[in-house]
């Protein structure tokens, strides 16, 4: 009978320490798993954050190339109205000359 006992313990022994091991295994396991999710993680949200920062430097580019073509039209359009403001001041400078001395003789 203590034969039957012993063996029921050890039975029981290697039953727990079989269960303490296979726990142990598995949280290695989810450990490893929850790491693998982790650097994924990180990686994605790495990759999402250079992508957008791409873009954002991108959309600048952008923004200042339209910018200078804007400055450069409105430098134009103000070259020209200049152009044309002192090519009207000389034709009536020259008209106003020409009355004067029209009334001088």
């Amino acid at each position: 009978m203590k034969d039957v006992i012993n063996q029921i313990i050890q039975i029981d022994k290697h039953a727990f320490e079989s269960q303490e091991n296979n726990e142990n295994e598995l949280l290695k396991v989810r450990q490893t798993y929850e790491e693998t999710i982790n650097i994924y993680k990180k990686e994605k949200l790495n990759n999402a954050k250079q992508n957008a920062e791409s873009i954002a430097e991108k959309m600048d580019s952008i923004l200042k190339n339209k910018e200078e073509k804007q400055k450069n039209a409105i430098s134009k359009i103000s070259d020209e109205i200049d152009k044309q403001y002192k090519d009207a001041e000389k034709m009536l400078i020259e008209k106003l000359f020409s009355k004067l001395f029209a009334l001088e003789e």
